[in-house]
């Protein structure tokens, strides 16, 4: 599996990974710090471009493109969408599940469910007003 860029701890979380159908060789669970912190950096390198640092879908990358990038704090999507189609949605990207193509696939993370799990949480988290924290040498 190839997780760009991560930081220290979140390359040992995926290291700790042998690969499709083999056991972890630590157990990774929700919530866990490190995983979050993990999910956190991958958002911020890889989603935020496009859905901004805030999930408002107002990221640099994402102002030409048409549709636009999704808007996480809307109350009213957040209700419509499930979480097993976010996962497609982040692993598959969008054309996997008939949305627009300027959502890329992170096959990478498809063996991952535990962190794209995270990414669901943080999707989740933009109407709280939750928004991932990283710190500055971390970003892209």
């Amino acid at each position: 599996m190839v997780v760009r860029r991560l930081s220290r701890v979140g390359l040992a979380l995926v290291a700790a990974w042998a690969g499709p159908g083999c056991e972890p060789k630590v157990e990774l669970k929700p919530g866990d710090p490190a995983l979050v912190r993990a999910a956190a950096e991958l958002f911020v390198r890889r989603c935020a471009t496009c859905h901004g640092e805030r999930g408002r879908g107002d990221g640099a990358a994402g102002r030409g493109l048409f549709p636009g990038p999704r808007d996480f704090t809307d109350a009213a999507w957040q209700a419509s969408v499930d979480d097993a189609r976010l996962r497609a949605v982040i692993v598959g990207g969008g054309a996997a599940v008939g949305l627009s193509t300027h959502m890329q696939a992170n096959p990478d993370l498809a063996d991952s469910p535990v962190l794209v799990g995270e990414l669901v949480a943080i999707v989740r988290g933009f109407p709280k007003g939750q928004v991932p924290s990283v710190s500055p040498s971390d970003r892209p």
